[in-house]
């Protein structure tokens, strides 16, 4: 499936952020043309009668998300035990199932990039006046808390305005954003940022399917994700049991996205409990199923 790079104004992507001076609710674009009654017909026919409002498909693949990550959280995220072994309990495995639907739903949608109008040269006018020669679109990337590049993209033209009212939105697959991302070795892919009930994130283990429609799997139901943290402590008296949890349920890049529940054996001295964490570390990194499926995680120890 060839998918082309995701077109540009041939600036590399930035960390630009949103100036803090931008106010939402604007009625126009950063070129000054107001929204109300704009269609995406410009962008080639595919776009024809795109009215600029969110895919329903997507809509609701995210709805039964947030139901299925309520539903779960009811049943203690972090229950001793929990794991992403076959045999979940029902609430962890309707919450995988909404995970991989939503992604599904979102390969087959298309999105909104944001392009930010930067200033360009400047220059003197006869009688003395600084104007502006020209300007620059660029595309935005943010930073995540953990320090890596996030590109945010939206479903529809209001959830774009509620984020910064002077984006120009570009339509695009999003298969197509996915593969720039990669290409752009942009880890993170956010929809929706700011808007609670539509946002939802997609990681680096995921962009591949997200480019080619394919069914990707949440790394903690995944069994060979679990079975590689299980067995980085097989043998180790100082451990009881490895077991792994969604850390992000929403999938709205808030947390981690794998809990790492380590049962500990009791009375276990700091020093020692020190030295078996370095250990693990060392072991799950060197685990080529942990490396390629699972983005981040969190650890939990009891």
């Amino acid at each position: 499936m060839a998918i082309k790079k995701l077109p540009s104004t041939g600036d590399a992507p930035r960390n630009t952020g949103v100036p803090a001076s931008l106010v939402a609710g604007g009625a126009a674009d950063s070129a000054g043309f107001p929204w109300a009654g704009r269609t995406f017909d410009h962008h080639e026919t595919a776009f024809a009668g795109d009215d600029g409002t969110t895919p329903e498909a997507l809509k609701l693949a995210v709805a039964r998300l947030r139901d299925a990550a309520a539903f779960h959280r009811q049943g203690s995220v972090l229950a001793p035990g929990a794991s992403g072994a076959p045999g979940i309990s029902g609430g962890l495995e309707a919450l995988a199932s909404a995970h991989t639907e939503a992604l599904l739903a979102l390969s087959a949608v298309r999105v909104l990039i944001p392009l930010l109008a930067e200033a360009g040269d400047f220059g003197l006018t006869p009688e003395g006046r600084t104007v502006e020669k020209s300007q620059e679109l660029s595309i935005v990337t943010v930073g995540a808390p953990d320090g890596r590049r996030v590109m945010p993209v939206f479903s529809s033209v209001d959830a774009m305005r509620a984020w910064n009212p002077e984006a120009r939105p570009i339509p695009v697959p999003m298969p197509q954003a996915a593969v720039a991302a990669a290409q752009e070795e942009t880890d993170l892919i956010i929809v929706d940022p700011g808007s609670p009930d539509s946002e939802i994130g997609v990681r680096r283990t995921q962009l591949e399917a997200v480019a080619i429609g394919a069914r990707a799997v949440p790394a903690w139901a995944d069994a060979a994700v679990a079975e590689a943290f299980h067995a980085a402590a097989i043998g180790d008296a100082r451990v009881r049991q490895i077991s792994i949890a969604p850390a992000d349920p929403e999938a709205r890049l808030l947390e981690a996205e794998v809990a790492v529940i380590v049962e500990l054996q009791p009375g276990l001295e700091r020093a020692s409990l020190e030295e078996l964490l370095g250990e693990l570390q060392q072991r799950w990194a060197a685990s080529e199923v942990i490396a390629a499926r699972v983005d981040s995680l969190r650890l939990v120890l009891r």
